[in-house]
């Protein structure tokens, strides 16, 4: 029984160490952490000072096009080449994002013109911030057309304006309306 209790003993005096090193902050290997969670976006009808806002932003481009290119904005397909003819002259300064995010929001009013019973403005709220995006109604595809073509602009490049509105409407494909038989989408605005 002595041999017995002597031997439990040394077991216990040789596993302290182990017990104790196991616990040691050094040898703790932490958890791989969970994955951070992300909030689910939210998004909202456009407020008041959104409007204004993008009403101020469309006519200073508006503004912008007349007295520079001769060209009102139209709210059509002719926006395009308008926002071209402003991007390819070079009428907005690489640094002045205020102006490559107002040529962004007209951008997006020839997508809701395009496609009206599609689309609509809201506001995007995400972990990455607050953005005004074109949402297919009551889902959560949105297109960001306000930092389209200021994320080239400010790196320096001419964006293809034409390319990047085809490009977007492509990526919205699914959602929007067909023509018969198989035939393509549906454009509100004419095609020439």
């Amino acid at each position: 029984m002595k041999v017995l209790n002597h031997l439990m003993a040394m077991a216990l005096i040789c596993a302290s160490p182990i017990t104790i090193a196991q616990q040691s902050p050094l040898n703790v290997v932490s958890k791989p952490s969970a994955a951070p969670t992300q909030k689910e976006p939210a998004i909202t009808d456009l407020g008041w000072m959104d409007h204004n806002r993008m009403e101020q932003e469309t006519t200073k481009v508006n503004e912008l096009a007349q007295t520079k290119t001769g060209t009102p904005l139209r709210r059509d397909l002719t926006d395009l080449d308008t926002l071209q003819r402003i991007i390819n002259n070079e009428l907005v300064e690489v640094d002045d994002h205020e102006t490559q995010q107002a040529l962004g929001v007209v951008l997006g009013n020839v997508m809701l013109a395009d496609f009206p019973t599609t689309f609509e403005w809201k506001v995007y709220e995400d972990d990455l911030g607050r953005s005004r995006a074109i949402c297919v109604k009551h889902t959560s595809s949105c297109l960001f057309p306000v930092t389209m073509l200021s994320r080239r602009m400010e790196v320096g490049t001419k964006p293809d304006v034409k390319k990047i509105y085809d490009e977007a409407i492509l990526l919205m494909q699914k959602h929007l309306p067909k023509l018969p038989y198989d035939g393509g989408i549906m454009y509100k605005l004419p095609r020439n």
